[in-house]
């Protein structure tokens, strides 16, 4: 075609290949939104939900690296497209779902194909682009994510909340709205398969032959799923002592007393060391090749990817949920709410990526991460009667922290690796930025549920004039209910406990008796409406506590993250003059 020439084809491909990182990140976030609608539409649990994100970013984990190598060994741009296809496929099913576990079927399907775009997207960048223009290629790159991060909200909250339109989801025949968040991704992914097929040039490892590390594969996948599920059943199974058996087959598993927990997180540390002495001993075209990690900038960086994408996600997970269960905003309101966050990272990433071409990453790097742990602190301080305007600032602190932080992180971790093995650096990389979100939303989740459980006990059993029972009965089903759920549940005990028989009054006609009556009568509405308004605020406070002591933990990752970077060697590559 001759609008693309071979002096402009890289600038296309970056267009294209960023088209389809905002299909991909743009899921993400809309997804994200979509998840306080979907626990109450299929009636689930908080670590059920929690699996509609990792089972997603567990397969794409998972598959990163073998899929990366795969596109060096037959072409880029064939499973590029592939997984394009693949993606859509599964964001159909996803839309189609009818119950929780179909969803997270169906995400592990998605899961699939992210895997096999993700890495094509690095390597076909540093494919096309000169050392010296890839800082801000990455720039444009990280640009695009935070794009995505701004019309999520707004794409995703409008979706969940009024769908297409009346007329068109009357004629389509769908009431629960959240399902267009997966619907959305069918038209750009079209659009985006089609101009691959036209723009992009292929590209592979034409050095080698490459041979398929499956034993790494099986263990590399053991040692993150024992540990995702341990992180996000603890709660629900008992972090030592068992609190319910899990089921396989019919049969239940535990240890006597002990919770499969344990064991699970034994397991984990097994695989992890077997996977460990297998790549060391494992020389041809191991999963990952632990000689690029000599490299201290590949090493360091990616320590750090896990890091920062670790405070990112676990972020991205917990404020939908506290700004949606426990203010009531909607889903269009909480994309509002979340705009000057996303705003801000499209802004600085960009910017970010340029400088760092100028000045090197590293000191880019530190202060993106240290203004993010500040951002995540400040951000702790909700309130049960937080307002939009007490969000602004904090929210546009950690904008700037992720948009200095993401582009240079990359640039810096790739910058010294040859060519003809970026696809697998880059697939290990973005493997740890996956895991790193894994970990972020099964650590700071399973944190969550058992803080609010402790602080629900503790709340609840302070209000007094509320029998013993139904205290008990709360405090259990916060063990595996989510805030909405449970809101419900104390709603319908408290109508129940209205509506028992109260003693009948005495036949009368004495006015002073009758007023006495009618006094007690309405002393005893007043009590059941002021020990629903307690129950109501020992929930939302132990749920405030708790998702502000999160965040804490959040600020203190990207803190580690910020030390982390101070071990870089800052490379700095002069453009030439013209």
């Amino acid at each position: 075609m001759k609008w693309i020439t071979e002096k402009n084809r890289k600038w296309w491909t970056l267009g294209v290949l960023c088209f389809t990182l905002l299909m991909i990140v743009l899921d993400g976030n809309v997804v994200n939104l979509a998840i306080p609608r979907i626990l109450v539409d299929f009636k689930a649990s908080i670590s059920q939900i929690e699996w509609v994100s990792n089972a997603y970013l567990l397969t794409f984990a998972i598959l990163l690296i073998p899929l990366g190598r795969l596109g060096d060994e037959i072409g880029r741009k064939k499973v590029f497209i592939t997984g394009l296809f693949i993606f859509v496929i599964g964001s159909l099913l996803c839309g189609l779902s009818q119950n929780i576990n179909q969803l997270i079927l169906f995400r592990v399907f998605q899961g699939v194909g992210g895997a096999a775009m993700m890495p094509a997207t690095l390597s076909l960048i540093a494919a096309n682009f000169a050392k010296k223009e890839r800082g801000i290629a990455m720039g444009l790159w990280g640009g695009v994510a935070g794009l995505s991060i701004v019309i999520g909200p707004i794409l995703g909250g409008y979706l969940t909340d009024k769908g297409l339109g009346a007329a068109l989801n009357s004629f389509l025949q769908i009431s629960e709205y959240w399902r267009y968040v997966f619907y959305i991704n069918l038209p750009i992914g079209i659009i985006a398969t089609i101009l691959a097929f036209l723009v992009i040039k292929e590209s592979k490892d034409k050095e080698r032959t490459h041979k398929y590390d499956f034993l790494g594969i099986l263990l590399s996948a053991g040692t993150i799923f024992s540990l995702t599920f341990a992180f996000i059943e603890g709660q629900k199974y008992g972090w030592w002592q068992v609190n319910d058996a899990l089921i396989i087959f019919g049969q239940k598993i535990h240890f006597g007393n002990v919770s499969i927990i344990p064991a699970l997180f034994a397991l984990s540390a097994i695989f992890g060391l077997m996977f460990y002495f297998h790549e060391r001993h494992f020389t041809k075209d191991p999963i990952v090749d632990l000689k690029m990690f000599k490299n201290r900038n590949y090493s360091v960086g990616t320590i750090a990817t896990a890091i920062l994408s670790f405070s990112m996600m676990g972020s991205f997970f917990l404020l939908p949920l506290f700004l949606q269960s426990v203010l009531g905003f909607a889903p269009i309101k909480t994309g509002q709410t979340l705009l000057p966050f996303a705003f801000t990272i499209m802004l600085v990433a960009p910017f970010a990526g340029k400088l760092s071409d100028k000045i090197g990453p590293k000191y880019i790097i530190i202060t993106g991460m240290a203004i993010m742990a500040v951002g995540s602190y400040y951000i702790g301080h909700f309130r049960v009667d937080t307002q939009i305007h007490d969000l602004i600032l904090p929210f546009i602190i950690m904008g700037i922290g992720m948009g200095l932080s993401q582009a240079p992180l990359t640039n810096i971790t790739l910058f010294d690796i040859p060519e003809d093995e970026v696809g697998g650096a880059s697939g290990v990389v973005t493997t740890a930025r996956q895991i790193g979100a894994v970990m972020g939303i099964a650590i700071l989740g399973a944190f969550l549920q058992t803080m609010i459980a402790s602080n629900i006990k503790i709340n609840v059993n302070q209000i007094s004039g509320l029998p013993e029972v139904a205290k008990n009965a709360i405090i259990e089903e916060t063990k595996s209910q989510g805030f909405s759920e449970n809101r419900a549940k104390v709603e319908a005990q408290l109508q129940s406990m209205l509506k028992q028989p109260q003693p009948s009054a005495p036949s009368t006609n004495d006015p002073s008796i009758l007023a006495k009556i009618a006094a007690q009568q309405k002393a005893l509405a007043e009590k059941f409406l002021q020990i629903g308004k307690d129950i109501e605020y020992a929930i939302k406070s132990s749920f405030v506590t708790s998702i502000n002591n999160t965040f804490y933990i959040s600020a203190g990752i990207a803190f580690l993250g910020m030390i982390v970077a101070l071990f870089f060697r800052n490379p700095v590559v002069k453009t030439a003059k013209k």
